[in-house]
Protein backbone atom coordinates (compact mmCIF):
# COMPACT_ATOMS: atom_id res chain seq x y z
CA UNK A 1 0.00 0.00 0.00
CA UNK A 2 2.90 2.06 0.52
CA UNK A 3 4.63 1.67 -2.78
CA UNK A 4 1.36 2.08 -3.97
CA UNK A 5 0.94 5.09 -2.56
CA UNK A 6 4.49 6.44 -3.42
CA UNK A 7 3.88 5.41 -6.99
CA UNK A 8 0.90 7.80 -7.00
CA UNK A 9 2.58 10.73 -5.23
CA UNK A 10 5.72 10.71 -7.91
CA UNK A 11 3.04 10.50 -10.65
CA UNK A 12 1.64 13.73 -9.65
CA UNK A 13 4.83 15.00 -9.20
CA UNK A 14 6.18 13.99 -12.91
CA UNK A 15 2.51 15.08 -13.91
CA UNK A 16 2.85 18.65 -12.47
CA UNK A 17 6.06 19.61 -13.27
CA UNK A 18 6.74 22.50 -15.01
CA UNK A 19 7.50 22.76 -18.46
CA UNK A 20 11.89 22.98 -19.15
CA UNK A 21 11.64 26.65 -20.13
CA UNK A 22 10.15 27.66 -16.90
CA UNK A 23 13.41 28.04 -14.75
CA UNK A 24 13.52 29.13 -11.10
CA UNK A 25 16.00 32.07 -11.08
CA UNK A 26 19.67 31.60 -8.00
CA UNK A 27 18.76 33.29 -5.08
CA UNK A 28 17.65 37.15 -4.66
CA UNK A 29 17.55 39.42 -1.77
CA UNK A 30 14.86 41.04 -2.01
CA UNK A 31 15.20 44.33 -0.42
CA UNK A 32 12.93 46.18 2.40
CA UNK A 33 11.08 48.93 1.63
CA UNK A 34 13.70 52.41 2.09
CA UNK A 35 12.99 54.62 4.62
CA UNK A 36 12.72 57.71 1.30
CA UNK A 37 9.55 55.52 0.39
CA UNK A 38 8.19 55.35 3.45
CA UNK A 39 8.81 59.27 4.59
CA UNK A 40 6.84 60.43 1.61
CA UNK A 41 3.74 57.81 1.70
CA UNK A 42 0.88 59.32 2.16
CA UNK A 43 -1.46 58.83 5.60
CA UNK A 44 -4.86 58.85 3.78
CA UNK A 45 -6.28 56.87 1.48
CA UNK A 46 -6.05 59.47 -2.01
CA UNK A 47 -7.08 56.36 -4.55
CA UNK A 48 -10.04 55.99 -2.20
CA UNK A 49 -11.72 59.26 -3.07
CA UNK A 50 -11.86 58.53 -6.90
CA UNK A 51 -14.38 59.46 -8.96
CA UNK A 52 -15.82 57.94 -11.39
CA UNK A 53 -16.38 58.62 -15.17
CA UNK A 54 -17.45 56.06 -17.98
CA UNK A 55 -18.83 54.02 -15.91
CA UNK A 56 -19.49 51.53 -18.79
CA UNK A 57 -16.09 51.20 -19.80
CA UNK A 58 -15.10 47.88 -19.28
CA UNK A 59 -11.02 46.81 -17.45
CA UNK A 60 -8.16 48.83 -19.08
CA UNK A 61 -4.35 48.65 -19.50
CA UNK A 62 -4.00 52.19 -20.76
CA UNK A 63 -6.18 55.49 -21.04
CA UNK A 64 -4.20 57.97 -23.73
CA UNK A 65 -5.52 61.52 -23.22
CA UNK A 66 -6.01 64.24 -26.12
CA UNK A 67 -7.58 66.78 -23.59
CA UNK A 68 -7.45 69.42 -26.03
CA UNK A 69 -9.82 67.74 -27.81
CA UNK A 70 -12.01 66.74 -25.24
CA UNK A 71 -11.55 62.93 -24.94
CA UNK A 72 -9.67 59.82 -24.45
CA UNK A 73 -9.30 56.39 -25.42
CA UNK A 74 -8.81 53.15 -23.56
CA UNK A 75 -7.06 50.14 -24.54
CA UNK A 76 -9.63 47.45 -23.08
CA UNK A 77 -9.40 44.30 -22.16
CA UNK A 78 -12.91 43.29 -24.39
CA UNK A 79 -10.83 43.29 -27.69
CA UNK A 80 -12.17 47.77 -28.11
CA UNK A 81 -9.92 50.38 -27.91
CA UNK A 82 -12.83 52.76 -26.45
CA UNK A 83 -13.42 56.58 -26.66
CA UNK A 84 -14.40 58.43 -23.29
CA UNK A 85 -15.51 62.14 -23.91
CA UNK A 86 -14.30 64.28 -21.02
CA UNK A 87 -17.05 66.84 -20.88
CA UNK A 88 -20.10 64.47 -20.10
CA UNK A 89 -18.31 61.44 -19.11
CA UNK A 90 -19.52 58.84 -21.87
CA UNK A 91 -17.72 56.26 -23.14
CA UNK A 92 -18.76 53.73 -26.09
CA UNK A 93 -16.40 51.52 -28.11
CA UNK A 94 -14.31 53.27 -30.86
CA UNK A 95 -12.87 50.57 -32.89
CA UNK A 96 -12.14 46.87 -32.61
CA UNK A 97 -8.67 45.93 -32.19
CA UNK A 98 -6.39 42.69 -33.15
CA UNK A 99 -5.95 40.66 -29.98
CA UNK A 100 -5.93 43.11 -27.02
CA UNK A 101 -4.66 46.11 -26.97
CA UNK A 102 -2.39 47.65 -23.88
CA UNK A 103 0.48 50.12 -24.08
CA UNK A 104 -0.45 53.42 -26.10
CA UNK A 105 1.16 56.33 -27.43
CA UNK A 106 -0.37 59.06 -30.14
CA UNK A 107 2.95 59.71 -32.62
CA UNK A 108 4.75 63.03 -31.44
CA UNK A 109 3.10 65.81 -33.36
CA UNK A 110 0.03 64.09 -34.79
CA UNK A 111 -2.76 63.85 -33.26
CA UNK A 112 -4.32 61.29 -35.74
CA UNK A 113 -2.52 58.32 -35.58
CA UNK A 114 -2.10 56.34 -32.50
CA UNK A 115 0.73 53.32 -31.58
CA UNK A 116 -0.46 49.99 -29.43
CA UNK A 117 0.39 46.91 -28.51
CA UNK A 118 -1.48 43.91 -29.33
CA UNK A 119 -1.13 40.78 -27.48
CA UNK A 120 -2.83 37.77 -26.33
CA UNK A 121 -5.49 37.88 -22.45
CA UNK A 122 -5.73 34.66 -20.97
CA UNK A 123 -8.92 33.68 -21.39
CA UNK A 124 -9.76 35.93 -24.19
CA UNK A 125 -11.02 34.63 -27.93
CA UNK A 126 -10.23 37.31 -30.24
CA UNK A 127 -13.14 37.11 -33.18
CA UNK A 128 -10.27 36.55 -35.91
CA UNK A 129 -6.96 35.38 -35.70
CA UNK A 130 -3.71 38.28 -35.41
CA UNK A 131 -0.08 38.60 -34.76
CA UNK A 132 1.14 40.21 -31.50
CA UNK A 133 3.38 43.65 -32.42
CA UNK A 134 2.76 47.02 -32.57
CA UNK A 135 -0.14 48.74 -34.38
CA UNK A 136 -0.82 51.79 -35.71
CA UNK A 137 -4.89 53.31 -35.33
CA UNK A 138 -5.77 56.41 -37.68
CA UNK A 139 -8.72 58.32 -35.58
CA UNK A 140 -9.83 60.08 -38.68
CA UNK A 141 -10.50 56.52 -39.98
CA UNK A 142 -10.81 54.31 -37.88
CA UNK A 143 -8.30 52.15 -39.62
CA UNK A 144 -5.74 49.74 -38.05
CA UNK A 145 -2.57 48.85 -39.79
CA UNK A 146 0.12 46.53 -38.38
CA UNK A 147 3.67 48.39 -38.42
CA UNK A 148 5.99 45.61 -35.99
CA UNK A 149 5.42 41.58 -35.69
CA UNK A 150 8.70 40.22 -35.87
CA UNK A 151 12.27 40.57 -34.23
CA UNK A 152 15.41 39.79 -35.22
CA UNK A 153 16.28 36.01 -33.75
CA UNK A 154 18.25 37.55 -30.05
CA UNK A 155 21.00 35.68 -28.91
CA UNK A 156 20.34 32.61 -25.84
CA UNK A 157 19.33 33.88 -22.90
CA UNK A 158 22.07 33.64 -19.78
CA UNK A 159 21.86 30.20 -18.01
CA UNK A 160 20.30 30.71 -14.25
CA UNK A 161 23.08 31.07 -11.91
CA UNK A 162 25.30 32.40 -14.18
CA UNK A 163 27.08 35.32 -12.93
CA UNK A 164 26.26 37.27 -9.18
CA UNK A 165 23.79 40.20 -8.35
CA UNK A 166 26.12 42.48 -6.84
CA UNK A 167 26.22 46.22 -8.58
CA UNK A 168 29.84 48.08 -8.74
CA UNK A 169 29.92 52.02 -10.59
CA UNK A 170 25.98 51.76 -10.92
CA UNK A 171 26.51 49.28 -13.75
CA UNK A 172 24.67 46.09 -13.18
CA UNK A 173 26.76 42.85 -13.10
CA UNK A 174 25.83 39.81 -14.20
CA UNK A 175 22.15 40.26 -14.83
CA UNK A 176 20.99 42.12 -17.34
CA UNK A 177 22.69 42.76 -21.34
CA UNK A 178 22.27 46.44 -22.28
CA UNK A 179 22.93 46.98 -26.51
CA UNK A 180 24.60 50.00 -27.23
CA UNK A 181 22.33 51.48 -30.52
CA UNK A 182 25.36 52.88 -32.03
CA UNK A 183 26.91 49.14 -32.16
CA UNK A 184 23.91 46.91 -32.29
CA UNK A 185 23.06 45.43 -35.65
CA UNK A 186 19.67 46.29 -36.97
CA UNK A 187 17.62 43.80 -39.16
CA UNK A 188 15.38 45.60 -42.07
CA UNK A 189 12.02 44.28 -41.71
CA UNK A 190 12.47 43.27 -45.43
CA UNK A 191 14.81 41.01 -44.65
CA UNK A 192 13.07 39.11 -42.10
CA UNK A 193 12.42 35.03 -42.64
CA UNK A 194 11.98 32.33 -40.60
CA UNK A 195 16.22 31.72 -40.41
CA UNK A 196 17.12 34.91 -39.25
CA UNK A 197 13.46 36.66 -37.14
CA UNK A 198 10.66 35.59 -35.00
CA UNK A 199 7.33 36.57 -34.18
CA UNK A 200 6.59 38.73 -31.18
CA UNK A 201 5.46 36.78 -28.54
CA UNK A 202 4.44 39.30 -26.00
CA UNK A 203 4.09 43.30 -26.25
CA UNK A 204 3.30 44.88 -23.60
CA UNK A 205 4.26 48.32 -23.47
CA UNK A 206 5.59 50.95 -25.90
CA UNK A 207 7.33 55.04 -25.79
CA UNK A 208 8.12 56.64 -29.03
CA UNK A 209 10.92 58.78 -29.49
CA UNK A 210 10.78 62.63 -29.90
CA UNK A 211 10.92 62.92 -33.43
CA UNK A 212 8.34 59.58 -33.81
CA UNK A 213 10.77 57.63 -35.86
CA UNK A 214 11.89 55.01 -32.97
CA UNK A 215 9.54 52.80 -30.80
CA UNK A 216 11.11 50.89 -27.70
CA UNK A 217 9.10 47.85 -26.65
CA UNK A 218 8.71 45.63 -23.54
CA UNK A 219 8.76 41.73 -24.04
CA UNK A 220 7.93 40.13 -20.83
CA UNK A 221 9.20 36.75 -22.27
CA UNK A 222 8.73 34.83 -25.34
CA UNK A 223 8.18 31.31 -24.10
CA UNK A 224 4.80 29.61 -25.41
CA UNK A 225 1.51 30.50 -24.22
CA UNK A 226 2.65 34.37 -23.43
CA UNK A 227 -0.27 36.38 -22.84
CA UNK A 228 -1.42 38.83 -20.81
CA UNK A 229 -2.71 38.20 -17.08
CA UNK A 230 -1.98 34.45 -17.20
CA UNK A 231 -0.27 31.46 -15.90
CA UNK A 232 2.50 32.06 -17.35
CA UNK A 233 2.85 35.04 -15.67
CA UNK A 234 2.12 33.90 -12.30
CA UNK A 235 5.48 31.25 -13.47
CA UNK A 236 7.31 34.28 -14.36
CA UNK A 237 6.60 35.81 -10.87
CA UNK A 238 7.40 32.60 -8.72
CA UNK A 239 10.94 32.32 -11.18
CA UNK A 240 11.96 35.71 -11.46
CA UNK A 241 13.80 34.13 -14.31
CA UNK A 242 15.35 36.67 -16.61
CA UNK A 243 13.38 36.44 -19.62
CA UNK A 244 12.71 39.64 -20.45
CA UNK A 245 13.84 42.19 -23.34
CA UNK A 246 13.71 45.30 -25.03
CA UNK A 247 13.31 45.78 -28.33
CA UNK A 248 13.53 49.37 -30.77
CA UNK A 249 11.65 49.43 -34.27
CA UNK A 250 12.91 52.13 -36.40
CA UNK A 251 10.09 53.34 -38.86
CA UNK A 252 12.67 55.44 -40.81
CA UNK A 253 15.09 52.69 -41.59
CA UNK A 254 11.89 50.19 -41.33
CA UNK A 255 14.36 47.82 -39.19
CA UNK A 256 14.41 46.21 -35.56
CA UNK A 257 17.05 45.74 -33.19
CA UNK A 258 17.26 44.42 -29.63
CA UNK A 259 18.41 47.00 -26.87
CA UNK A 260 18.51 44.77 -23.84
CA UNK A 261 17.46 40.95 -22.37
CA UNK A 262 18.50 38.79 -19.60
CA UNK A 263 15.92 41.06 -17.55
CA UNK A 264 12.92 40.03 -15.46
CA UNK A 265 9.63 41.08 -16.40
CA UNK A 266 10.21 43.79 -18.62
CA UNK A 267 6.79 46.10 -18.61
CA UNK A 268 6.81 49.64 -18.20
CA UNK A 269 8.73 51.87 -20.85
CA UNK A 270 9.85 55.64 -20.93
CA UNK A 271 12.25 57.33 -22.48
CA UNK A 272 14.82 60.38 -21.01
CA UNK A 273 13.90 62.30 -23.52
CA UNK A 274 12.91 66.47 -23.41
CA UNK A 275 15.97 68.21 -23.25
CA UNK A 276 19.49 68.42 -24.38
CA UNK A 277 21.44 67.14 -21.06
CA UNK A 278 19.04 63.59 -21.32
CA UNK A 279 20.15 63.24 -25.00
CA UNK A 280 23.95 64.13 -24.45
CA UNK A 281 23.51 66.94 -27.38
CA UNK A 282 23.10 63.76 -30.15
CA UNK A 283 19.13 64.90 -30.53
CA UNK A 284 18.44 60.68 -29.67
CA UNK A 285 17.30 59.65 -26.64
CA UNK A 286 20.29 57.65 -24.81
CA UNK A 287 18.87 55.93 -21.74
CA UNK A 288 15.15 54.15 -20.62
CA UNK A 289 13.50 53.53 -17.69
CA UNK A 290 11.77 49.93 -17.62
CA UNK A 291 10.22 48.18 -14.71
CA UNK A 292 11.20 44.73 -13.58
CA UNK A 293 7.28 44.14 -11.90
CA UNK A 294 7.74 40.82 -9.67
CA UNK A 295 11.35 42.16 -8.71
CA UNK A 296 9.27 45.43 -7.44
CA UNK A 297 12.39 48.13 -8.53
CA UNK A 298 12.57 50.06 -11.69
CA UNK A 299 15.88 50.15 -13.85
CA UNK A 300 17.62 53.09 -16.09
CA UNK A 301 19.53 51.18 -19.36
CA UNK A 302 21.78 53.39 -20.92
CA UNK A 303 21.74 53.10 -25.10
CA UNK A 304 23.64 56.01 -25.89
CA UNK A 305 26.12 58.09 -24.76
CA UNK A 306 29.62 57.81 -22.36
CA UNK A 307 27.89 55.00 -20.23
CA UNK A 308 26.40 53.27 -23.05
CA UNK A 309 25.77 49.46 -22.58
CA UNK A 310 25.24 49.79 -18.63
CA UNK A 311 22.34 49.84 -16.37
CA UNK A 312 21.84 51.39 -12.97
CA UNK A 313 18.86 50.72 -10.38
CA UNK A 314 16.74 53.94 -9.89
CA UNK A 315 14.16 52.23 -6.80
CA UNK A 316 14.17 48.63 -5.81
CA UNK A 317 12.09 47.52 -2.31
CA UNK A 318 9.03 49.03 -3.81
CA UNK A 319 5.33 48.15 -1.64
CA UNK A 320 3.97 46.90 -4.77
CA UNK A 321 4.60 45.59 -8.12
CA UNK A 322 5.44 48.54 -10.53
CA UNK A 323 3.69 48.31 -13.85
CA UNK A 324 3.08 50.98 -16.41
CA UNK A 325 5.19 55.00 -16.55
CA UNK A 326 4.66 57.85 -17.25
CA UNK A 327 5.79 61.77 -16.83
CA UNK A 328 3.82 64.87 -16.18
CA UNK A 329 4.58 68.79 -17.50
CA UNK A 330 7.40 68.81 -14.90
CA UNK A 331 9.14 65.86 -15.72
CA UNK A 332 8.29 64.04 -13.02
CA UNK A 333 7.80 59.90 -13.09
CA UNK A 334 4.52 58.00 -12.31
CA UNK A 335 4.51 54.70 -11.62
CA UNK A 336 1.73 52.57 -11.20
CA UNK A 337 1.70 49.70 -8.55
CA UNK A 338 -0.93 46.78 -9.41
CA UNK A 339 -0.74 45.04 -6.66
CA UNK A 340 0.90 45.20 -3.13
CA UNK A 341 4.27 42.97 -2.44
CA UNK A 342 3.05 39.54 -0.82
CA UNK A 343 4.87 39.11 2.50
CA UNK A 344 6.03 35.92 1.57
CA UNK A 345 7.87 37.48 -1.80
CA UNK A 346 11.49 38.07 -0.21
CA UNK A 347 11.63 34.55 2.19
CA UNK A 348 10.45 32.77 -1.45
CA UNK A 349 13.19 34.60 -3.23
CA UNK A 350 15.85 33.88 -0.79
CA UNK A 351 14.80 29.88 -0.86
CA UNK A 352 15.18 29.31 -4.37
CA UNK A 353 14.55 25.76 -3.60
CA UNK A 354 11.04 25.99 -2.76
CA UNK A 355 10.20 26.91 -6.12
CA UNK A 356 10.19 23.39 -7.85
CA UNK A 357 6.96 22.37 -5.52
CA UNK A 358 5.36 25.81 -5.40
CA UNK A 359 5.55 25.90 -9.52
CA UNK A 360 3.20 22.58 -9.19
CA UNK A 361 0.71 24.54 -7.42
CA UNK A 362 -2.23 26.39 -9.14
CA UNK A 363 -2.04 29.91 -9.04
CA UNK A 364 -5.35 30.02 -6.97
CA UNK A 365 -3.92 28.47 -4.27
CA UNK A 366 -1.58 30.99 -3.46
CA UNK A 367 -2.45 34.82 -1.26
CA UNK A 368 -2.60 37.45 -3.32
CA UNK A 369 -2.74 41.35 -2.08
CA UNK A 370 -5.30 43.45 -3.06
CA UNK A 371 -3.52 46.53 -2.26
CA UNK A 372 -2.74 49.10 -5.32
CA UNK A 373 -1.67 52.52 -5.57
CA UNK A 374 1.32 54.84 -7.32
CA UNK A 375 4.20 56.59 -6.70
CA UNK A 376 5.79 60.04 -8.07
CA UNK A 377 9.58 60.05 -8.58
CA UNK A 378 11.64 63.23 -9.04
CA UNK A 379 12.89 63.49 -13.19
CA UNK A 380 16.04 61.47 -12.21
CA UNK A 381 13.95 58.36 -10.83
CA UNK A 382 15.96 58.86 -7.83
CA UNK A 383 14.44 60.34 -5.03
CA UNK A 384 10.63 59.90 -3.89
CA UNK A 385 8.21 62.40 -4.16
CA UNK A 386 5.02 60.66 -3.33
CA UNK A 387 3.57 57.59 -2.60
CA UNK A 388 -0.04 56.19 -1.87
CA UNK A 389 -1.16 52.43 -1.56
CA UNK A 390 -5.09 51.68 -1.57
CA UNK A 391 -6.36 48.68 0.09
CA UNK A 392 -8.53 47.86 -3.28
CA UNK A 393 -11.97 48.40 -2.56
CA UNK A 394 -12.53 51.38 -4.98
CA UNK A 395 -10.05 50.63 -7.98
CA UNK A 396 -8.42 47.73 -8.36
CA UNK A 397 -5.48 46.21 -10.26
CA UNK A 398 -4.13 49.97 -11.48
CA UNK A 399 -1.71 49.22 -14.38
CA UNK A 400 -1.31 53.10 -15.69
CA UNK A 401 -1.17 56.54 -14.05
CA UNK A 402 -1.77 59.39 -16.28
CA UNK A 403 -1.64 62.95 -15.28
CA UNK A 404 -4.02 65.35 -16.87
CA UNK A 405 -4.74 68.87 -16.76
CA UNK A 406 -7.18 68.52 -13.66
CA UNK A 407 -6.62 65.52 -11.99
CA UNK A 408 -4.60 61.97 -12.50
CA UNK A 409 -6.26 59.40 -14.46
CA UNK A 410 -5.70 55.91 -12.62
CA UNK A 411 -6.11 52.74 -15.20
CA UNK A 412 -7.62 49.83 -13.69
CA UNK A 413 -7.23 46.56 -15.85
CA UNK A 414 -9.26 44.31 -13.43
CA UNK A 415 -12.03 42.00 -14.93
CA UNK A 416 -14.49 43.41 -12.77
CA UNK A 417 -13.57 46.74 -13.30
CA UNK A 418 -16.50 48.84 -14.75
CA UNK A 419 -15.73 52.70 -15.39
CA UNK A 420 -12.29 55.17 -15.76
CA UNK A 421 -11.25 56.16 -11.91
CA UNK A 422 -9.46 60.26 -11.43
CA UNK A 423 -8.21 61.67 -8.28
CA UNK A 424 -7.08 65.20 -7.59
CA UNK A 425 -3.72 66.37 -7.13
CA UNK A 426 -2.50 65.74 -3.69
CA UNK A 427 -1.36 68.65 -2.12
CA UNK A 428 2.61 66.94 -1.85
CA UNK A 429 2.99 67.32 -5.53
CA UNK A 430 2.31 71.06 -5.15
CA UNK A 431 0.98 71.01 -9.16
CA UNK A 432 -0.92 74.11 -9.92
CA UNK A 433 -4.49 73.80 -11.09
CA UNK A 434 -4.40 74.24 -14.51
CA UNK A 435 -1.42 72.89 -15.79
CA UNK A 436 -1.68 70.97 -18.68
CA UNK A 437 0.65 68.49 -18.67
CA UNK A 438 2.34 67.75 -21.91
CA UNK A 439 2.32 64.29 -21.12
CA UNK A 440 -1.21 64.14 -20.93
CA UNK A 441 -2.30 66.20 -24.52
CA UNK A 442 0.17 64.16 -26.47
CA UNK A 443 -0.37 60.66 -25.18
CA UNK A 444 3.24 60.21 -23.83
Amino acid sequence: MVGGLAVVVLGAWLLSMPPAYIRPAEAYLLPETSAALLAVKATSDDVGTAVLTGPTAPGHDDVVLQEERGQAFLTARDGWIWRLELGSGKAKRFVRTPLVASGAKFLPRDPDRMLFCASHLYGFKPEHEASVGVYELRLSTREIRALALRVPLPPPLKPEGEGGTGRAGGVLNGEGAVYPLATTPALRFADMTEANSRPMAFCNDLDISEDGQRIYVSEPYDYPGAAMGNEAAFREAISLARNGRLWMFDLESKSARLVAQDFHFVDGVLLDSGSESARGGTGREESIVITETPKFRLLRLFVGGPKAGTAEVLQEGLPGMPDGLSRDERGRIYVALYRGRPGSAAWIHANPWIKPLLLRLPPALFPISHETGYLVLDPSGRQPLYLTLHDGHRVSSISKVNPGRDGIFLTSFDHDNQGVHVVGYPAALALQQGNQPGGAASGR
